[in-house]
C-alpha cells in the first residue's frame, strides 16, 4: 500500500509577548544568549543607580505612568535593591509604600492614589489618559488587594474579582472603563466609551468584551457608542435620541467639511469647547464655516460646554422648537445642495 508523506504540524502561536530587552546589553531576558561566562545573565546583575533612574525616565509611560512605579517592573533586568536605596538617599526617588516609588516630578493625583494603598482607577484613570469624563468628584482608586483599606479621602471603586490585579500605578483604559461602569451614569459612560474609541485607546468592536463583567446595563450601553470627538457631542446625541430625533454624527458636507451633528436633513449642531475653539484662529474658522453653511441653506446652532452641562432644558426646548417649525428639513424653495446642478 502506498503511504503518503507525513506533513509535520506547525505548533500554534502561544500569543506570548517577546521578552523585554535588557538595558545592560545582556541580550533578551529568557532568550538564547552567549554563555554566562561571557555575558552574565541579566537577572543576576545589580542595577546601578544612574542606570536605573535613566531607564525609568526613558520608559516612563510604560514603567512609571504619572511618575510612579512598582519595583516589580524593573526586577526582570536585575536586582534593584541597592540602587533604590541610593536613589532614595539622594532624593531622586521617594518611597510611597512597600514596593512603590515615585520620581521627583510625579503627578500628585497618582501619588495620592498609590500612597493610599491602591492605584489610580475608574474615572480618574480615564481622565489621566485623556478620555472625556465628567467631574470625578475626587480621586478614584482601587486597592492592590481586595482586603486593603484606602485612605478616607480616596474613593474606593472597581472592587471586583473580574478586574485584573494592578500592575502599574494607573489602570489602563480598558480596565478603567470596566470599573467606571459602576460610577458613571448611562449617558456619561457612553460619552467615555466614545472618547476612548476616538482617542485610539480601544476599538468599538471590543467594547462588549471589555464591559462583559461590568454591571448588566454597561454591555447594553456599549451598543449606543458612535463616533464623536468630544463628550458633549455624545451627551447631545444621546439626549436628543431620547426625544426620538434622528441625529447623525460627524457628517461631511461638500464645500464645508465635517460637522459635529446633523438633526434631520439640515439642522447642524456644533459643540464648542474651550480646548478646541478658544484661540482666535479657531474662532475665525468656525465663523467662516457658519457663513458657508448659511449660504448653502443649512441652519446652524452652536452650543457651549456650559450650555450642555448646565442649561440643557433651554437647549432642548430650542432644538425641539426648531424641529417643530420644520427647520431640520429642506423646503421647496431651499433644495438640498447635494442635488443642485
Amino acid at each position: 500500500m502506498w503511504q503518503g508523506v507525513r506533513i509535520p504540524q506547525t505548533r500554534p502561536s502561544t500569543g506570548r509577548r517577546k521578552p523585554p530587552v535588557c538595558p545592560h546589553g545582556a541580550g533578551n531576558v529568557g532568550s538564547s544568549r552567549p554563555p554566562i561566562e561571557t555575558v552574565p545573565a541579566c537577572g543576576h546583575r545589580e542595577w546601578e543607580p544612574d542606570s536605573l533612574f535613566d531607564h525609568l525616565q526613558k520608559r516612563r509611560a510604560a514603567l512609571a505612568p504619572g511618575g510612579v512605579f512598582k519595583v516589580a517592573v524593573v526586577r526582570p533586568w536585575g536586582d534593584p535593591r541597592q540602587a533604590l536605596e541610593a536613589l532614595t538617599r539622594d532624593g531622586r526617588l521617594v518611597r510611597l509604600r512597600r514596593g512603590w516609588y515615585r520620581l521627583p516630578d510625579a503627578d500628585p493625583v497618582v501619588v495620592r492614589a498609590v500612597a493610599s494603598g491602591g492605584v489610580l482607577a475608574c474615572v480618574s484613570a480615564l481622565a489621566f489618559a485623556g478620555v472625556w469624563v465628567p467631574d470625578a468628584g475626587g480621586i478614584h482608586a482601587r486597592p492592590a488587594r481586595g482586603d486593603v483599606p484606602l485612605d478616607f479621602d480616596v474613593l474606593r471603586c472597581g472592587v471586583n474579582r473580574r478586574l485584573p490585579a494592578p500592575r502599574s500605578a494607573v489602570d489602563p483604559v480598558p480596565v478603567a472603563l470596566r470599573a467606571a461602569a459602576g460610577c458613571l451614569a448611562g449617558e456619561a459612560l457612553i460619552a467615555a466609551m466614545d472618547s476612548a474609541v476616538d482617542g485610539g485607546f480601544v476599538r468599538r468592536a471590543d467594547l462588549p468584551t471589555i464591559l462583559a463583567y461590568a454591571p448588566g446595563r454597561a454591555a447594553r450601553l456599549a451598543a449606543q457608542s458612535r463616533w464623536a470627538q468630544s463628550g458633549t457631542e455624545t451627551l447631545i446625541r444621546v439626549r436628543l435620541a431620547r426625544r426620538h430625533l434622528r441625529v447623525a454624527t460627524q457628517v461631511v458636507i461638500p464645500g464645508v467639511g465635517r460637522v459635529d451633528m446633523m438633526v434631520g436633513e439640515r439642522l447642524v449642531l456644533e459643540a464648542d469647547s474651550l480646548a478646541h475653539h478658544a484661540d482666535e484662529g479657531s474662532y475665525r474658522r468656525d465663523r467662516g464655516r457658519d457663513l458657508r453653511l448659511a449660504q448653502l441653506g443649512f441652519r446652524v446652532v452652536r452650543l457651549t460646554w456650559e450650555q450642555v452641562m448646565f442649561e440643557w432644558d433651554l437647549v432642548e426646548e430650542t432644538i425641539l422648537s426648531l424641529v417643530g417649525d420644520g427647520e431640520h428639513r429642506w423646503r421647496r424653495d431651499t433644495p438640498n445642495p447635494a442635488n443642485r446642478a
